[in-house]
């Protein structure tokens, strides 16, 4: 599913129009967004300088930028307030929660996978004939990322 050709001609900026910082991320105790959430590796991350910023404009675009340890990315992304998506390389899309009027969620969702010592995912598809190879097996998880209103 793309948002990128996604139009929403009735938009209105909706509540998301602004810049917004990432101010708490963690992963929940289940794959399936439920449960406590863990944001330990947080205060790690953000006290060596984990930044991030969603720009949003009525016009359903916006900028989400990522800085980290001195070097910085920034991606376009597209927004629809109707559908409660944003999606970022014009085909990953994610919903998103709004907490209140200044606080908004977006909740990740992570298959299951296998990766060899690179980092890099392999064709094994169960836990066991993964770790019989000598991989890693990743379970399902869920994260979340918090952001706030400037």
């Amino acid at each position: 599913m793309s948002c990128e050709d996604e139009k929403d001609d009735g938009e209105d900026g909706g509540s998301l129009v602004g810049t917004w910082e990432l101010s708490n991320m963690g992963d929940y105790a289940n794959a399936d967004c439920s449960g406590d959430i863990d944001d330990t590796g947080w205060a790690l991350a953000s006290a060596f300088g984990l930044k991030a910023t969603m720009e949003f404009a009525s016009n359903g675009k916006g900028i989400y930028t990522l800085s980290f340890m001195g070097e910085s990315q920034e991606v376009a992304m597209t927004w629809n307030s109707n559908s409660s998506q944003i999606c970022m390389y014009g085909t990953q899309c994610f919903n998103y929660k709004i907490n209140d009027s200044n606080k908004f969620i977006l909740d990740t969702l992570s298959d299951a996978n296998c990766e060899d010592d690179n980092g890099n995912e392999t064709n094994y598809n169960d836990q066991s004939s993964c770790e019989s190879a000598g991989n890693m097996w990743n379970p399902p998880s869920c994260q979340m990322q918090e952001y706030t209103k400037k």
